[in-house]
């Protein structure tokens, strides 16, 4: 089971975003988070930006403190948070979103795509207005 939840947020919309929705989400253990056990604990990092690509050097940075620490990144579950991975009040889904799942893939994270899901965004999912992902 996982002991460390990295959620991957948009750059962009960490400009609009403090990112305490998912934070949240997080700690109350609700919606992508539910699973978890009250010993996982919670990073936030933003993607570095269009195209992505920063993805690689901070899970690669991260690959590196894990194994300083005598941790496993077996024990890491990479979230894409819904600001990039879905349609939401801030933007459509990130047109990288497969190039950065397939860099965290490649270096060997589980990947979840969602995090926190507001109230107004489910009711326009279910409008058909916004897509799932």
């Amino acid at each position: 089971m996982s002991k460390l939840v990295v959620v991957i947020q948009c750059h962009l919309v960490m400009n609009r975003c403090s990112g305490y929705p998912c934070m949240d989400a997080f700690y109350k253990r609700e919606g992508a988070f539910a699973s978890y056990e009250e010993d996982v604990r919670y990073m936030p990092v933003t993607c570095g930006g269009c195209c992505g690509a920063e993805v690689a050097a901070k899970l690669e940075n991260l690959t590196k403190h894990l194994k300083r620490r005598g941790e496993r990144k077996e024990d890491v579950v990479v979230h894409f948070a819904s600001c990039v991975c879905s349609d939401n009040s801030h933007r459509p889904p990130c047109p990288h979103l497969d190039y950065m799942r397939q860099i965290a893939e490649r270096k060997g994270y589980s990947v979840v795509l969602g995090s926190y899901i507001s109230n107004a965004a489910t009711k326009k999912r279910e409008a058909g207005i916004y897509k799932t992902f």
